[in-house]
């Protein structure tokens, strides 16, 4: 049940338009890590909004909340990579309570993040508008199993990462932001599954958006119906950053 509840608060459909110009990916100061900051003492604090479909779509429970991030320290592993210990709490009326702990590091050529027992590769660098990856290479993905309302759903089946677009000017909620990156994690579906992913970074700042659409149904005989009305189980996630305080 811990590992359900932080799926469903992950850090995390709404289409934005790009109006800023696009900078040349090749150049030296795009290697990317700008874009995965982790210093001690940094902290964000996200909106969370979920939609969780049980009992055959008969039963929907939308969910609201606040997830505040903060990187408390560090330590080493055996191979001499600076893990990053993120804190992450979930705020309940007024007080913060934490969840659990997720841990990220940084090496020349990928940005790392664990969150519970599942070790993501969330950004390859140099940043490359279309260059692809397997993100989740560090485990089975195809085969891993999350409960969502009691049901076992494959929720990182058939996930493929790609960048979609780089250092594009975007708003997020009241915020600006003047390059921004999107990775695209997932975006397949068939008459039983829907399975879409993405995830927005800021330069300086890190992950500002993220949006989930995690469905199964067996209405197959219901090709036009949007998603929403025929999901039988599954969840939609929608994450934006409120805001972003460095140390």
């Amino acid at each position: 049940m811990k590992y359900l509840f932080s799926i469903l608060i992950i850090s995390t459909i709404i289409i934005l338009n790009s109006c800023g110009t696009k900078i040349d990916p090749y150049t030296n100061d795009f290697n990317g890590a700008e874009y995965f900051p982790l210093e001690i003492g940094n902290t964000w604090i996200y909106s969370i909004d979920s939609v969780i479909y049980d009992n055959k779509g008969k039963k929907i429970d939308t969910i609201n909340h606040l997830i505040k991030e903060f990187i408390s320290g560090t330590f080493e592993d055996n191979k001499g990579n600076t893990y990053f210990i993120i804190e992450r709490s979930l705020k309940a009326g007024k007080y913060w309570n934490t969840t659990d702990t997720w841990y990220a590091y940084l090496d020349e050529n990928k940005a790392i993040e664990s969150e519970e027992n599942l070790k993501f590769i969330k950004m390859i660098f140099p940043i490359r508008e279309n260059a692809s990856w397997d993100g989740n290479a560090y485990f089975d993905s195809d085969n891993t199993i999350v409960r969502i309302a009691g049901e076992p759903i494959k929720i990182y089946k058939d996930w493929e990462y790609y960048y979609l677009s780089t250092a594009q000017a975007e708003d997020i909620g009241e915020n600006h932001y003047e390059n921004v990156t999107t990775v695209v994690q997932a975006d397949k579906e068939n008459s039983l599954e829907k399975r879409y992913s993405i995830e927005k970074y800021a330069k300086g700042t890190g992950l500002i958006y993220k949006n989930m659409v995690i469905l199964n149904t067996q209405k197959t005989g219901e090709p036009n119906t949007p998603w929403e009305e025929k999901a039988e189980e599954g969840f939609i996630l929608t994450q934006k950053l409120i805001s972003f305080s460095r140390n």
